[in-house]
This record gives C-alpha cells, structure tokens and sequence, in this order.
C-alpha cells in the first residue's frame, strides 16, 4: 500500500512538473548543450499528459517511433533515455534499482541501447560529461529534478543492463569514472547519502568482478546489490565502503 501512495505521489509529481525537469535550460546546466532531434515535449505537455491514466498509459506514451529509433546516432540515444519523463518513479520503490527498470523494460529506446555496440562507451562518455556541480540562477528549486535525474543515470550503470560495462577497458574506465564521481561527492558540503549510495552501489558491481574477495564480503555485497543500493542500518554503509576500499 505504501508502494502504491508513493507511485501515485510520483506521478503526479511527473504530471505537473515533467516540463521543468525536462525544460532545456535545466537539461543543459547539467549536461550541456542538447544534440537530441527528438524530445517528449509534445508528449508531456501538461494538457497531453493528464490525459494517461495510469502508468501503463504513460510508458506506452512515451515510445520513440521505430523509424526514428533506427536512425539515432548512439550518443543522441543515450540522452533521450535518460531523460525518459518517469525516470523519477524509482523512488517510489523501497528498492531503487527495481523501481527504475520499470522504466528500463518498458521503453523501446533501452531495448535499442542493448544493440549498440558502442553503447558503453558512450554511456561511459556521457557519464563522465556531466557537471553534477553546475549552478544556474534558477536551479536551487530544481535540486530534486537534478538528483533524480543524476540517479536515474546511476542506476542504468549499475544495472548490468550493459553487460559489455562490466568488461575489460570498459570496466577500468567505469571504476576510474565512478571513483572521481564519488570523491567529488564526499567533497560536497551538504553531502547526501542517498546520492553516494548510487556511486556505493556501481563500486559493488564493479568490486564483484574481482576475485579478491571473501566469501563474506562477497555475500554483503550481492546483498547490497540485490536490494538496489538499500540498507537495513545507516551504519552499513560503513561496511560496504570498507569493503570496496579493499
């Protein structure tokens, strides 16, 4: 029932303000400027998206033309699944990264993500191009949008949806990348758990493709894993970060 108000409070969080998460001027302070030849403008435009019912209706709303879909370059895909108007429902789940494969599953641009070969490297560009410090004169009203979003992000990479990620040079450059992302975290004044928790969450992904671990530290890790970056105590964290230092 908690899950249910929760989704119910997301969406119509999406409903009124998917035009300001997804307004230009706030896309561009966090990534720069837009090369997508496609949005979901027209799709989110207040008067167009209260007309979904339910988020059957919104997801199926949200599909990119198959003729359109074909001719994406990779880095234009990229940006306009991550900014798939419900990326913010994950918070409605207890677990984040089950949350956010709604989204995942159910959009034809992820399904078109999966076929590019050069998708994680692309995806690993991407994530290293973002300024999650950029200020703007009108962002202080917009952290939330700017946090779901950065999270949103972070849960596709830790997600193995990209199972080329978690290979080779792509693995280095996801560690290397998600490293600096995470001291750039804990060097912020007004650090957020549940924004280094995402970053904790790639690092145990990428801590079990090594074959240094116990079987112990192994165990807590598939655990941290398999409850999408949660926690039972605050006080865990301290161990799973004990772990990834390692």
């Amino acid at each position: 029932m908690k899950q249910l108000f929760l989704l119910f409070a997301v969406l119509l969080m999406v409903c009124s303000c998917s035009d300001e998460i997804l307004n230009e001027d706030n896309h561009q302070a966090i990534l720069g400027a837009s090369n997508a030849t496609f949005s979901f403008d027209s799709i989110t435009e207040p008067s167009n998206w209260r007309k979904y019912q339910s988020l059957e209706e919104m997801l199926a709303a949200c599909q990119i033309p198959e003729v359109k879909l074909k001719t994406m370059s990779t880095e234009e895909l990229i940006e306009v699944c991550m900014s798939h108007p419900l990326h913010a429902i994950y918070i409605a789940y207890e677990n984040e990264l089950e949350g956010a494969k709604v989204v995942f599953n159910n959009f034809n641009g992820f399904s078109e993500l999966r076929n590019r070969k050069d998708a994680p490297q692309k995806i690993l560009e991407f994530y290293y191009d973002i300024n999650f410090n950029h200020k703007t004169k009108k962002e202080r009203r917009k952290d939330f949008s700017i946090i779901t979003y950065m999270g949103f992000i972070e849960l596709y990479l830790a997600s193995k949806e990209l199972p080329e990620l978690y290979k080779g040079d792509n693995l280095v450059n996801l560690k290397k990348i998600s490293d600096d992302v995470l001291d750039m975290k804990l060097g912020q004044t007004e650090k957020k758990i549940y924004t280094i928790s995402r970053s904790l969450l790639i690092n145990a992904q990428i801590k079990l493709q090594e074959a240094s671990l116990s079987k112990e530290e192994a165990n807590v890790l598939e655990s941290f894993v398999i409850k999408g970056g949660g926690v039972d105590k605050p006080q865990d964290y301290s161990i799973i970060s004990a772990i990834l230092n390692k």
